[in-house]
């Protein structure tokens, strides 16, 4: 069968000429993308963007569909990454067919397949449309966020900042969820962080604005952290460092990262700096933090409250006994599921809680569980082997040097947190967790696409 690119050369020219100017507007939307989804939550003076980044969102899909900046749609059928999400989407349709003739009507509350491809298939749309800008480097798309975020914020009034500064628990008008508005700057504070040595780098004249300008940013991202008071964050931060101070000592010994002294020691200076200036932010709060972690711990009341012999009253009681019901719900349907977007009516027919109970928690806090409960076990492997594939290609494009150093170890500092959040929370399909997954999910696999197009002269993926 022959394709329009195989017929005439003028045809030919002519088609390619197309898809360069779709690819153009397929790169200038994705790098756009962080500034519509920060356009698009409760910003009076953006009020007329509402719903703008879905539609940014469904153009980008169209365009991706259209091949745009490739040399021809059907490139994507060598990337198993796109087979994957393939299946992911096949196997949460079958699903939703099977959940609505077999579910009892009491308990379905219909689909959730529309979150679940939008959390764990977007982000693929958003690496090709940054790689249908081979010139243009991937890190605008964090710059990009950077500026939204900031847009965003200094548009809040000083009476919000004053409140936080008192130890008030603020959301900052993000997603209206404290813990989801905590995870974008807990994000933010890693790649800050992780990209803080990369200044050294640039020209002077640069690097004399952009420090100041990134030192404060981290800043400001700390005092987010602190503020939206979010204890699974919290811990998640610490898993990161905790994976980033390995990672850079195995780097160190084995020789794979040569250290410049020099640029170490400017570092390390900020950082002390910031340290110190985030300590002062801590203690000038009140010590949210330690009260926060103090408030309520795991002991004996808790565990009992697991057994869903008394009504939890604590929030760990209350995690602990959704959890612990879930495992009933999962064992009835592990393979498709009960389907509806969170586990609400399941929770509201289990006989362990009462109705205040019910109307306050409607969901499991756990993106594992609700996931299995909702889509089943199938569907979660997809996510799993897709997840998989990411990490094994941002390794094999790291080792073969195209990734740089700091972005790898910031996808790896990512990783664990990311985990960590979503086992205290349904985090990972809510608004927030769909913005991060297409901005980190598209700016780490971006530099695998970048690496097969470098390595073959053209838009393709290795199979």
């Amino acid at each position: 069968m022959a394709f329009p690119d195989d017929t005439h050369p003028e045809q030919s020219a002519k088609n390619n000429g197309g898809r360069q100017w779709l690819g153009f507007a397929f790169a200038l939307l994705a790098f756009a993308f962080p500034m519509f989804w920060f356009m698009s939550t409760d910003l009076p003076s953006f009020i007329m963007m509402s719903n703008a980044s879905n539609k940014v969102a469904y153009v980008m899909l169209t365009l991706f569909l259209l091949g745009a900046g490739q040399k021809a749609p059907r490139v994507y059928y060598k990337d198993r990454l796109i087979w994957l999400c393939t299946l992911l989407i096949l196997m949460l349709v079958v699903g939703y067919i099977w959940q609505r003739f077999s579910v009892p009507e009491a308990l379905y509350s219909g689909s959730s397949a529309k979150k679940y491809i939008a959390a764990f298939c977007f982000f693929v749309v958003m690496a090709y449309g940054i790689n249908a800008a081979p010139k243009v480097s991937p890190f605008l798309l964090l710059i990009s966020t950077g500026a939204g975020l900031i847009v965003h914020l200094s548009s809040l009034p000083a009476n919000v900042w004053m409140a936080g500064w008192q130890g008030e628990r603020l959301d900052f008008g993000l997603i209206r969820n404290a813990n989801y508005a905590s995870d974008i700057f807990a994000t933010a504070l890693l790649a800050g962080a992780c990209f803080l040595p990369r200044i050294f780098s640039l020209p002077f004249r640069v690097r004399v604005l952009a420090l100041p300008l990134l030192v404060g940013f981290i800043l400001l991202m700390i005092f987010g952290v602190i503020v939206t008071q979010s204890r699974a964050v919290w811990l998640g931060l610490i898993f990161s460092v905790i994976v980033l101070l390995l990672m850079g000592g195995v780097a160190l010994l084995t020789g794979r990262y040569v250290l410049c002294w020099k640029t170490l020691t400017k570092v390390a200076t900020i950082g002390i700096g910031i340290l110190l200036a985030g300590s002062v932010m801590f203690y000038s709060t009140g010590g949210m933090i330690a009260q926060r972690v103090s408030g309520e711990i795991i002991n004996a009341t808790t565990i009992k409250e697991m057994q869903l012999e008394t009504v939890p009253r604590s929030s760990e009681g209350v995690r602990l006994g959704l959890w612990n019901a879930a495992r009933e719900w999962i064992a009835e349907r592990p393979i498709f599921g009960w389907g509806g977007q969170r586990a609400t009516r399941l929770i509201k027919q289990s006989p362990y809680f009462d109705e205040k109970f019910k109307s306050n928690y409607p969901h499991l806090h756990n993106s594992y569980l609700e996931t299995l409960v909702c889509v089943g076990g199938v569907a979660f492997m997809c996510i799993i082997a897709i997840a998989f594939l990411v990490a094994r290609r941002a390794f094999a494009t790291w080792r073969q040097g195209t990734m740089p150093s700091d972005v790898f170890f910031f996808s790896c500092a990512f990783f664990p947190f990311w985990v960590t959040v979503n086992m205290f929370g349904s985090h990972i399909t809510n608004a927030a967790g769909f913005f991060l997954n297409a901005v980190i999910g598209g700016f780490v696999y971006s530099w695998y696409l970048r690496g097969q197009h470098n390595q073959a002269g053209l838009n393709k993926v290795e199979i």
